[in-house]
């Protein structure tokens, strides 16, 4: 009996200790830091096209990998003296009626929140949706920008998956500028 107490005790330490990093204090999601995804569908894809009709063209587009997604940001309409901007993958899509207010909050699987704010070098304990948190902002007027985020999934069952969700880009003010949904591509 004592050693299920101990076990039990051992068990409630790990998990508080899972809420802040080592040696920072860094906070994480209530359910530890996100877990790299590695079983993917490698070479799949997944595109968010933006239309120019909220001011921004061009694409975000998510593939399979071994380890995470590779992303590649390439828009173009980005407002001047509005940025830098965030980028995020949100919890919902885009509604029939392209109000990205309607997206939700950003992806959080581990359930992490947003403050304190992601610390790009520590990208596991940052929510799953804040990539520019995690790779970067962009600025104006037009973005290029690739990079491997290994918490991203594409497949239903995995924390983090990001089919068919949002990608919605905010100004400095955090205000939702630009949204679109991922869409798999065949």
């Amino acid at each position: 009996m004592q050693l299920l107490s101990f076990v039990s005790l051992l068990g409630a330490a790990s998990l508080a200790a899972a809420q802040t990093a080592p040696g920072n204090g860094t906070v994480t999601g209530k359910m530890g830091d996100a877990r790299p995804v590695k079983n993917n569908p490698v070479g799949e894809v997944w595109v968010a096209t933006f239309d120019g009709s909220q001011g921004v063209k061009g694409t975000v587009t998510a593939v399979g990998w071994t380890l995470g997604v590779n992303y590649t940001v390439d828009v173009t309409g980005l407002p001047e003296g509005k940025g830098p901007f965030n980028f995020h993958v949100h919890a919902k899509g885009v509604p029939v009626n392209g109000t990205c207010a309607d997206t939700g909050a950003h992806l959080d699987s581990f359930v992490r929140g947003q403050d304190p704010p992601c610390e790009a070098s520590l990208p596991a304990t940052c929510e799953v949706g804040d990539l520019s948190g995690k790779y970067g902002k962009v600025d104006a007027p037009a973005a290029k920008k690739t990079f491997n985020d290994p918490y991203s999934a594409l497949d239903k069952i995995m924390l983090g998956y990001i089919g068919e969700r949002a990608i919605v880009f905010h100004d400095a003010s955090s205000a939702r500028i630009a949204c679109a949904n991922l869409v798999k591509k065949a």
